[in-house]
């Protein structure tokens, strides 16, 4: 028997950190309506990623839910250098130096010198390139280059703290899509198991290939998310949709990159064409910021988190919230509370299928079905995840019920909007079994009861992968 069905069906994903690490503290997310755990790859070592992948795991079997692993991979963001203590305090007109890390004296700090991890820099900028420190929070513009020195004049000042983040908006870096620590922490991920790989600063469709001939090469087949940070991902967003299996709209560097303004329209944008292609897609940065230190929500993180919603978004994502805050459980019971008000009112766009095929017809014909008849529930039975995603991609206006015999396809879908995992021992034998095995799961687990319709979509024979074939109303005997 599988845990108590939520009352939202957008998802909710929770970036685990050093506040939501102990193991009650992860029960009372799951119960409160986490689906999908994000590991933060920028930070922590193997050991603790093991222990956190472990604890997870173990956490959501007790609880008989489905939990979702995402892996963040890093990304090649570019850094400054070790700072002192105290930071750099950079006053507006004054001069700053950027330089390659290697190339940084010990006394460079004081002599308004500081190093990057990007040894190119001087080869890629001119005159006039804005630079962005600490995600926008500093500006400077390059005055001149000298060797392979930049120098700079402050426009926008403050303090500077070690290994915080650089941005160039207006500049298309020839930067790797992976980085070597990228690769190994690849490597680690698919050892461990996890369910979805992220890619950072994606920038075309051939990053995602590059990190699917990884997995490939490994001989695993794990969903790819892209995370859409940089004006170039933009500009080519209906390939870099067509190639992955997932997005997340990364506002935070979205809106160092790009005007700020900007990124309301584009979050709509993606959003939009995420749905169109039935790929999922998850809204991240600050939806719930000020609760880091405050138990409630100002009312604009509210409408934000709502209006995501009303978008479409499939999953919202909470990072620092959650990551470091001292309110993680209250953040997510929000997040629920949010989206639990907002859904019944919302009415969701239907677009036509991409593919013209047996399986998107029959997608058709269930939306069309759900329309007329009062039913219970979508019950998908799938060996890939495909019938339940095909279904979400409706937006039908009962839950859809995922019964899988594949435990890799029950984690993966709980990121689905709407989705409910359910786990099955076997989906083979008869037919007229099958059907009786579903009957007693959704009994058992409180979904249904006798007299109540319910629609089947799934695939015969069953056992055969990206079948979708058939529909079934049902009523439960």
């Amino acid at each position: 028997m599988v845990g108590k069905p939520l009352p939202h069906r957008t998802k909710i994903v929770v970036t685990i950190g050093p506040a939501s690490s102990e193991s009650e503290v992860i029960r009372q997310l799951m119960q409160a309506g986490m689906s999908v755990a994000r590991l933060n790859f920028s930070h922590g070592s193997y050991e603790d990623h093991a222990k956190r992948i472990h604890q997870l795991r173990v956490i959501a079997s007790e609880m008989g839910l489905p939990l979702t692993l995402l892996q963040d991979l890093q990304g090649p963001k570019i850094r400054v250098g070790e700072l002192p203590p105290s930071g750099l305090e950079l006053g507006v007109g004054n001069s700053l130096t950027l330089i390659p890390l290697d190339e940084v004296q010990p006394s460079a700090a004081s002599a308004n010198t500081v190093g990057i991890d990007y040894p190119n820099l001087a080869q890629e900028v001119q005159p006039g390139t804005p630079v962005l420190l600490d995600d926008g929070l500093l500006e400077l513009k390059v005055e001149k280059v000298e060797g392979n020195a930049v120098r700079c004049q402050v426009v926008t000042g403050g303090p500077l703290k070690s290994h915080k983040g650089v941005n160039f908006p207006t500049l298309n870096l020839s930067l790797p899509s992976m980085t070597q620590k990228d690769i190994e922490d690849l490597d680690f991920g698919i050892a461990q198991g996890v369910d979805i790989v992220s890619l950072s600063f994606v920038r075309s469709p051939d990053d995602v290939r590059s990190l699917k001939a990884r997995i490939a090469e490994k001989g695993e087949s794990i969903p790819v998310l892209a995370k859409l940070e940089k004006p170039q991902a933009i500009e080519n967003l209906d390939a870099i949709v067509s190639e992955c299996d997932a997005i997340m709209v990364a506002r935070g560097d979205l809106g160092v990159e790009m005007s700020p303004e900007k990124v309301p329209l584009i979050q709509k944008r993606i959003i939009r064409t995420c749905n169109r292609k039935g790929i999922p897609v998850i809204t991240a940065t600050q939806m719930l910021d000020s609760m880091i230190h405050n138990p409630r929500p100002t009312r604009a993180e509210v409408s934000d988190v709502a209006n995501a919603i009303i978008d479409g978004t499939d999953a919202v994502m909470l990072s620092g919230e959650s990551a470091v805050g001292d309110y993680p459980i209250e953040a997510v019971k929000m997040l629920a509370r949010i989206a639990t008000d907002i859904e019944p009112e919302t009415t969701f766009i239907n677009y036509p299928p991409i593919e013209t095929d047996d399986a998107n017809a029959i997608s058709e014909a269930m939306n069309a079905i759900d329309g007329v008849l009062d039913l219970q529930c979508i019950v998908t039975l799938t060996e890939t995840g495909l019938s339940a995603k095909l279904a979400a991609a409706e937006r039908p206006s009962v839950p859809i019920v995922a019964l899988t015999a594949n435990r890799k396809v029950y984690h993966r879908l709980n990121l689905v909007w709407g989705v409910r995992p359910i786990l099955l021992e076997s989906l083979t034998g008869p037919l007229e079994s099958t059907f009786q095995q579903m009957e007693t799961c959704l009994k058992e687990n409180n979904l249904v009861a006798t007299g109540d319709k319910v629609l089947l979509l799934g695939g015969l024979p069953m056992q055969v992968a990206h079948s979708t074939n058939f529909l079934k109303i049902h009523t439960i005997s």
